[in-house]
């Protein structure tokens, strides 16, 4: 009898997923969502984020290598623990509470970093108004822009090193272990991956597979899938700091990074389910990595050099994405002049935009997404160029669009500003796919390949899950 189970099984692996099935739940998804857009009167801005969660799930399932091989108890586990921490923070009144004096601690974090800041760069990091009493930006009252490089990155330095620190003691490798061993114990998943994904709450997406490197080479698969989808859904201590110090809802940051916990697991094994046997499952009694460190002193100095590399890389990346975002402005903007020019009559173009831009059509490909969060209609096509500016670029760039839009009186509604924190929190981006092919590659050369072949889908299924945490969110939040 158990051979005759074991030869099915495998027939079942070789087979995957019937196309009649992927078919079949396109269908059914696209039906939802469709139904939610013309029925949105009725069910209202949390319905569209229910018919969101269903979407969301399924879109994943239509992708999924072998939906035969899924072991659903770790689906049913996942997106009941994402459900629990998601109700605890934000209709629990006692967690909420707690989670938004969390919120508070952090901003008082920041302003360790900029009492740092400032005596090194004096009036260049107050980043005050004028109207408040700034004493940088009274020299531009007119066009005073944030001074990015002085303010924002310094945190950088600072987090880094007192999460090195927190490294070299154990105290993270601690809290880690004990998130981890919920997950394994309710979701039969291995010790290796669930420690890399809880890992990722407080460290980034090549730091946090630190904590297994050594099982890294002997990784399967889909441990390996499950360790890259969760570097892509969650963000670092340290960008966690960056993303509040931008002006985003610190509830709402601290939330979706728990969240994103249970929820890029259980997403990563329904697109690639585990079909053999992990070194490490159901135990996280994995080998403890000594601190590579002398002491505290070396821990905070190599802390502080890695989070200097860190700041550096993102503002260099920033200055060039928003280089080419300008340029590619330009050339959207010159198509109409151009086919003028060429004898097209206005008329004929009269539809198309005068001020045609790359956010523009971000916000037309991805106002659907925004719709399924739960985003009132006025703000879809905003949150949807900030969906694709997150995609394209990074979530700074988005974040930072964000932050000017939080100026403005009433261009968004309080809502959409929550859950858009909750759907831009993760390093889903393009950039990020070379970032762990170049780090986990290093760590497990022999697996380069491997690391190839799954970014694509890695980036893929993180996204996803940023956007399940939003409409997740978008149910329970008030509108």
């Amino acid at each position: 009898m158990q051979s005759v189970e074991t030869t099915a099984f495998e027939k079942n692996q070789t087979l995957g997923t019937p196309m009649q099935w992927r078919i079949c739940i396109a269908l059914a998804i696209t039906l939802i969502a469709l139904s939610a857009y013309f029925l949105r009167s009725a069910i209202g801005l949390k319905g569209q984020s229910v018919a969101g969660v269903i979407f969301f799930f399924g879109l994943v399932a239509v992708f999924s290598q072998n939906l035969r091989t899924v072991n659903w108890h770790t689906i049913i586990w996942g997106f009941s623990l994402q459900m629990i921490l998601a109700v605890l923070v934000l209709k629990v009144e006692f967690v909420y509470t707690i989670i938004s004096a969390v919120g508070g601690v952090v901003k008082k974090f920041i302003g360790f970093s900029d009492a740092g800041a400032q005596f090194v760069f004096g009036n260049l990091a107050d980043a005050r108004p004028p109207a408040i009493g700034g004493t940088w930006s009274k020299l531009f009252e007119s066009n005073y822009m944030f001074q990015f490089a002085f303010v924002a990155l310094p945190p950088i330095l600072f987090v880094s090193a007192f999460f090195t620190l927190l490294y070299h003691f154990g105290i993270l490798q601690k809290c880690v272990r004990l998130l981890a061993r919920i997950m394994v114990n309710l979701m039969g998943t291995s010790g290796a991956e669930t420690l890399s994904v809880s890992a990722n709450v407080f460290m980034g997406q090549t730091e946090a597979p630190l904590i297994v490197k050594p099982y890294v080479p002997r990784m399967t698969n889909s441990e390996l899938f499950a360790l890259m989808v969760s570097g892509m859904a969650h963000i670092s201590g340290g960008m966690m700091v960056v993303y509040i110090n931008y002006g985003a809802d610190p509830v709402a940051v601290l939330t979706t990074c728990v969240m994103a916990c249970p929820c890029s697991l259980y997403l990563a094994k329904l697109f690639l389910p585990e079909t053999s046997t992990p070194e490490t499952l159901g135990t996280v009694n994995t080998h403890y990595e000594k601190s590579p460190y002398v002491n505290a002193i070396d821990a905070i100095a190599s802390g502080t050099t890695d989070g200097l590399k860190l700041a550096l890389n993102v503002g260099a990346m920033l200055i060039v994405f928003i280089a080419f975002v300008a340029m590619f402005d330009a050339l959207l903007a010159g198509i109409k002049p151009i086919l003028i020019s060429m004898g097209l009559s206005p008329e004929a173009l009269l539809n198309w935009p005068d001020d045609l831009s790359l956010r523009k059509v971000f916000g037309w490909c991805f106002a659907p997404a925004a719709f399924l969060m739960g985003i009132e209609m006025a703000d879809i096509q905003k949150v949807g160029s900030l969906l694709g500016s997150k995609l394209a670029i990074n979530e700074h760039y988005a974040y930072l669009q964000m932050k000017e839009w939080k100026a403005v009186p009433e261009y968004m509604t309080e809502r959409s500003y929550q859950l858009t924190a909750f759907a831009l929190t993760g390093f889903a981006n393009f950039s990020s796919i070379g970032i762990q092919l170049g780090g986990i590659g290093a760590m497990a050369p022999e697996r380069r390949g491997d690391l190839a072949k799954l970014g694509a889908r890695a980036l893929f299924v993180g996204f996803i899950a940023t956007l399940l945490n939003a409409a997740i969110a978008g149910i329970l939040i008030k509108n």
